[in-house]
Protein backbone atom coordinates (compact mmCIF):
# COMPACT_ATOMS: atom_id res chain seq x y z
CA UNK A 1 0.00 0.00 0.00
CA UNK A 2 1.39 3.30 -1.03
CA UNK A 3 0.90 6.51 0.90
CA UNK A 4 0.66 9.85 -0.89
CA UNK A 5 1.13 13.31 0.42
CA UNK A 6 -1.78 15.62 0.05
CA UNK A 7 -0.80 19.00 -1.31
CA UNK A 8 -3.54 20.84 0.56
CA UNK A 9 -2.93 19.23 3.93
CA UNK A 10 0.82 19.43 4.32
CA UNK A 11 2.31 16.41 5.97
CA UNK A 12 -0.93 14.35 6.15
CA UNK A 13 -0.80 11.07 4.24
CA UNK A 14 -3.70 9.13 2.78
CA UNK A 15 -4.26 5.80 1.01
CA UNK A 16 -4.41 5.22 -2.73
CA UNK A 17 -8.12 5.16 -3.76
CA UNK A 18 -7.61 2.38 -6.32
CA UNK A 19 -6.88 -0.29 -3.68
CA UNK A 20 -9.69 -2.07 -1.86
CA UNK A 21 -9.35 -2.93 1.75
CA UNK A 22 -9.37 -6.37 3.30
CA UNK A 23 -12.55 -5.45 5.19
CA UNK A 24 -14.32 -4.80 1.90
CA UNK A 25 -13.47 -8.30 0.61
CA UNK A 26 -14.55 -9.95 3.83
CA UNK A 27 -17.85 -8.05 3.78
CA UNK A 28 -18.48 -9.05 0.16
CA UNK A 29 -17.61 -12.68 0.86
CA UNK A 30 -20.21 -12.72 3.64
CA UNK A 31 -22.92 -10.59 2.03
CA UNK A 32 -23.00 -11.92 -1.55
CA UNK A 33 -24.19 -15.45 -0.70
CA UNK A 34 -26.81 -13.94 1.61
CA UNK A 35 -28.01 -11.55 -1.09
CA UNK A 36 -28.17 -14.34 -3.68
CA UNK A 37 -30.13 -16.51 -1.22
CA UNK A 38 -32.65 -13.74 -0.53
CA UNK A 39 -33.10 -12.95 -4.23
CA UNK A 40 -33.47 -16.66 -5.06
CA UNK A 41 -36.06 -17.06 -2.30
CA UNK A 42 -38.15 -14.19 -3.69
CA UNK A 43 -37.89 -15.58 -7.22
CA UNK A 44 -39.16 -18.98 -6.03
CA UNK A 45 -42.00 -17.33 -4.08
CA UNK A 46 -42.94 -15.30 -7.16
CA UNK A 47 -42.95 -18.39 -9.41
CA UNK A 48 -45.10 -20.33 -6.93
CA UNK A 49 -47.51 -17.41 -6.61
CA UNK A 50 -47.85 -17.18 -10.39
CA UNK A 51 -48.41 -20.94 -10.65
CA UNK A 52 -51.13 -20.81 -8.01
CA UNK A 53 -52.75 -17.80 -9.67
CA UNK A 54 -52.78 -19.58 -13.03
CA UNK A 55 -54.78 -22.42 -11.46
CA UNK A 56 -57.54 -20.01 -10.50
CA UNK A 57 -57.57 -18.20 -13.83
CA UNK A 58 -59.94 -19.97 -16.19
CA UNK A 59 -58.37 -20.01 -19.63
CA UNK A 60 -61.31 -22.02 -20.94
CA UNK A 61 -59.42 -25.28 -21.43
CA UNK A 62 -61.14 -28.19 -19.68
CA UNK A 63 -60.77 -31.95 -20.13
CA UNK A 64 -63.14 -34.19 -22.03
CA UNK A 65 -66.22 -35.17 -20.06
CA UNK A 66 -68.87 -37.69 -20.93
CA UNK A 67 -72.31 -38.86 -19.86
CA UNK A 68 -74.13 -42.10 -20.55
CA UNK A 69 -77.88 -42.65 -20.62
CA UNK A 70 -79.73 -45.95 -20.74
CA UNK A 71 -82.18 -45.80 -23.65
CA UNK A 72 -83.36 -49.40 -23.59
CA UNK A 73 -82.76 -52.77 -21.96
CA UNK A 74 -84.04 -56.19 -22.91
CA UNK A 75 -83.39 -59.78 -21.99
CA UNK A 76 -83.23 -59.12 -18.26
CA UNK A 77 -84.88 -62.40 -17.31
CA UNK A 78 -83.62 -65.17 -15.10
CA UNK A 79 -81.50 -67.72 -16.89
CA UNK A 80 -83.65 -70.34 -15.15
CA UNK A 81 -86.93 -68.96 -16.51
CA UNK A 82 -88.72 -70.72 -19.37
CA UNK A 83 -87.81 -69.14 -22.68
CA UNK A 84 -84.59 -67.62 -21.30
CA UNK A 85 -82.60 -69.32 -24.04
CA UNK A 86 -84.10 -66.87 -26.53
CA UNK A 87 -83.47 -63.82 -24.34
CA UNK A 88 -79.99 -62.52 -23.73
CA UNK A 89 -79.27 -59.17 -22.02
CA UNK A 90 -78.87 -56.23 -24.38
CA UNK A 91 -78.61 -52.51 -23.68
CA UNK A 92 -78.99 -49.45 -25.88
CA UNK A 93 -76.84 -46.62 -24.53
CA UNK A 94 -76.69 -42.99 -25.56
CA UNK A 95 -73.21 -41.50 -25.07
CA UNK A 96 -72.52 -37.77 -24.97
CA UNK A 97 -68.92 -36.55 -25.15
CA UNK A 98 -68.13 -32.90 -24.36
CA UNK A 99 -64.77 -31.54 -25.46
CA UNK A 100 -63.81 -28.83 -22.99
CA UNK A 101 -60.45 -28.27 -24.67
CA UNK A 102 -59.71 -25.29 -26.88
CA UNK A 103 -58.51 -27.67 -29.59
CA UNK A 104 -60.03 -30.65 -31.44
CA UNK A 105 -59.89 -34.10 -29.84
CA UNK A 106 -60.01 -37.46 -31.62
CA UNK A 107 -60.24 -40.93 -30.07
CA UNK A 108 -60.09 -44.41 -31.51
CA UNK A 109 -63.05 -46.64 -30.75
CA UNK A 110 -63.01 -48.74 -27.66
CA UNK A 111 -65.00 -51.21 -25.65
CA UNK A 112 -67.97 -50.84 -23.33
CA UNK A 113 -68.93 -53.28 -20.60
CA UNK A 114 -72.30 -53.19 -18.83
CA UNK A 115 -72.31 -54.94 -15.44
CA UNK A 116 -74.65 -55.46 -12.53
CA UNK A 117 -73.15 -55.99 -9.07
CA UNK A 118 -69.77 -56.56 -10.70
CA UNK A 119 -71.02 -59.29 -13.06
CA UNK A 120 -70.62 -58.40 -16.76
CA UNK A 121 -73.93 -58.68 -18.61
CA UNK A 122 -73.15 -57.21 -22.05
CA UNK A 123 -70.37 -55.71 -24.12
CA UNK A 124 -70.22 -53.32 -27.04
CA UNK A 125 -67.89 -51.14 -29.11
CA UNK A 126 -67.73 -47.37 -29.39
CA UNK A 127 -67.02 -45.80 -32.74
CA UNK A 128 -63.92 -43.72 -33.39
CA UNK A 129 -64.75 -40.04 -33.17
CA UNK A 130 -63.46 -36.49 -33.41
CA UNK A 131 -64.95 -33.66 -31.40
CA UNK A 132 -64.24 -30.06 -32.34
CA UNK A 133 -62.93 -27.50 -29.89
CA UNK A 134 -65.55 -26.66 -27.24
CA UNK A 135 -68.10 -28.89 -28.97
CA UNK A 136 -70.10 -31.97 -28.01
CA UNK A 137 -71.25 -35.04 -29.86
CA UNK A 138 -73.68 -37.85 -29.19
CA UNK A 139 -73.58 -41.44 -30.42
CA UNK A 140 -75.33 -44.68 -29.59
CA UNK A 141 -73.78 -47.93 -28.46
CA UNK A 142 -75.47 -51.32 -28.49
CA UNK A 143 -74.11 -53.65 -25.82
CA UNK A 144 -75.07 -57.30 -26.24
CA UNK A 145 -74.01 -60.68 -24.96
CA UNK A 146 -72.21 -63.35 -26.88
CA UNK A 147 -74.66 -66.21 -26.52
CA UNK A 148 -75.42 -66.35 -22.81
CA UNK A 149 -79.10 -66.74 -22.03
CA UNK A 150 -80.67 -64.48 -19.44
CA UNK A 151 -79.22 -63.24 -16.16
CA UNK A 152 -77.71 -65.77 -13.71
CA UNK A 153 -80.28 -66.86 -11.09
CA UNK A 154 -78.72 -65.32 -7.97
CA UNK A 155 -77.96 -62.08 -9.78
CA UNK A 156 -81.53 -61.92 -11.11
CA UNK A 157 -82.91 -62.32 -7.55
CA UNK A 158 -80.65 -59.49 -6.35
CA UNK A 159 -81.69 -57.34 -9.31
CA UNK A 160 -85.39 -58.02 -8.62
CA UNK A 161 -85.02 -57.16 -4.93
CA UNK A 162 -83.15 -53.93 -5.69
CA UNK A 163 -85.79 -53.01 -8.29
CA UNK A 164 -88.47 -53.35 -5.59
CA UNK A 165 -86.41 -51.10 -3.32
CA UNK A 166 -85.87 -48.65 -6.17
CA UNK A 167 -82.07 -48.78 -6.19
CA UNK A 168 -80.90 -50.95 -9.11
CA UNK A 169 -77.67 -49.60 -10.60
CA UNK A 170 -75.94 -50.70 -13.76
CA UNK A 171 -72.22 -50.13 -14.02
CA UNK A 172 -70.97 -48.96 -17.41
CA UNK A 173 -67.26 -48.86 -18.19
CA UNK A 174 -65.88 -47.41 -21.41
CA UNK A 175 -62.26 -47.86 -22.48
CA UNK A 176 -61.30 -45.52 -25.34
CA UNK A 177 -58.35 -46.08 -27.62
CA UNK A 178 -55.55 -43.78 -28.66
CA UNK A 179 -54.18 -41.32 -27.87
CA UNK A 180 -55.18 -41.43 -24.22
CA UNK A 181 -56.34 -45.00 -23.50
CA UNK A 182 -58.87 -43.39 -21.21
CA UNK A 183 -61.21 -45.30 -18.93
CA UNK A 184 -64.58 -43.85 -17.98
CA UNK A 185 -67.05 -45.40 -15.52
CA UNK A 186 -70.64 -44.55 -14.61
CA UNK A 187 -73.40 -45.89 -12.42
CA UNK A 188 -76.81 -45.50 -14.02
CA UNK A 189 -80.30 -46.38 -12.83
CA UNK A 190 -81.63 -49.53 -14.39
CA UNK A 191 -85.25 -48.36 -14.27
CA UNK A 192 -84.83 -44.69 -14.88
Amino acid sequence: MELKKDDDAAGVSRRDESETSLCYWIAMALLCPFIYTVVSFYVVVLVLALARASETIDVGDHPISSVVQLVGAKGLVSALAPGAAAASPAFDLLMRVDNGHIFDQCREGGGITVSYAGVPLAQGRTPSFCVGAKEAMTFTVNATTDGSAGVPGDLFRLMSAERRWGVPQLEVRMQLGRPGWELYAWSIDLDG
